[in-house]
């Protein structure tokens, strides 16, 4: 076991080498049938990239994991996933259709708006990643991604060529796909509030990224939160409460909490250098706020893992 937490990818190339054993020299985009990314019975332990990801499961079955909170994939599965989610795939058997991936640089050099990405609202924090698509609809994505797929890799045009149309046919996916989802949804127009709730838990989710410019890294409070997203601690927690059910600190505590167990699951780093990385000052205060929310200690938490994974 390495001293090192989930692992995070901030380029493709390095993903998909270090993932998938692909070699990739662009930076920015890849599409990949499913049948091309993985056997059945994979198993893809948590990771974290900057990529954006669009995918289509014609066929297959399975679990993705998002920020610990599991989803089921079966045949007609549509999923769009933001970038550093914390992300690991179960495959039960074979999967079929396509994967696509994307930079934000890919998108924000090619587009008119200053966040482009917004305009879709399954790439939206807080958003359901995951949904379940008719036959029909099914067909018509899947021939859409068939027509990335082959364009992306038409040597008959110039490099610049085939990753312009690639990002207009690109656009055409996501244009198709957020009218599926606001159907399968009856998704709602968002607002000002749902706004900050996106910011917060995107503020929250980048908050234990490593950042080695960080000089003096303290415990993320309510107050700290509400300072950098320049609004009162009380409203920010009000506001949370209404669209989550969940108050600020619950957010933060849940948040740190499952970075915790992650880091005790994956790694062999002591309880101690656990709660420095989680920016507790005192080792102690780090044991007492574990215990209170998983009713274990750290320590008892990862012989309960070891003996799960006997």
């Amino acid at each position: 076991m390495e001293n090192q937490p989930i692992p995070y990818y901030d380029n493709l190339p390095d993903f998909l080498k270090a993932v998938k054993s692909i070699d990739s020299t662009n930076r920015c985009f890849g599409i990949f049938p499913f049948e091309q990314f993985g056997a059945p019975g994979e198993l893809i332990p948590p990771f974290r990239s900057s990529t954006y990801v669009a995918a289509l499961v014609t066929e297959g079955s399975g679990t993705i994991h998002l920020d610990g909170v599991p989803y089921d994939v079966k045949p007609g599965t549509l999923y769009g996933l933001r970038p550093w989610t914390v992300r690991s795939i179960h495959k039960q058997d074979q999967w079929h259709g396509y994967v696509l991936m994307f930079t934000s640089e890919f998108v924000t050099k090619r587009s008119v708006l200053a966040n482009p990405m917004h305009e879709y609202p399954f790439y939206r924090k807080g958003a359901q990643p995951l949904i379940h698509i008719t036959p029909a609809e099914v067909v018509e994505l899947h021939s859409q991604f068939e027509l990335i797929d082959k364009e992306f890799g038409n040597q008959n045009r110039s490099k610049a060529d085939r990753l312009d149309l690639t990002y207009h046919l690109l656009q055409a996916l996501m244009i198709k796909s957020r009218q599926i989802y606001r159907q399968t949804l009856s998704a709602i127009e968002y607002s000002q509030p749902v706004s900050l709730v996106e910011r917060f838990q995107s503020l929250l989710q980048m908050y234990y990224l490593p950042d080695p410019g960080q000089e003096t890294p303290v415990l993320l409070t309510v107050h700290e939160a509400a300072d950098r997203l320049h609004i009162h601690p009380h409203y920010l927690s009000d506001i949370l409460k209404k669209y989550t059910g969940k108050t600020a600190l619950q957010h933060i505590r849940e948040r740190t909490a499952f970075e915790a167990q992650n880091l005790i699951r994956n790694t062999d780093l002591t309880v101690a250098e656990i709660g420095y990385r989680l920016r507790f000052e005192d080792p102690s205060n780090f044991t007492k706020f574990f215990k209170s929310v998983m009713g274990m200690t750290p320590r008892a938490y990862r012989e309960q893992q070891y003996a799960l994974a006997a």
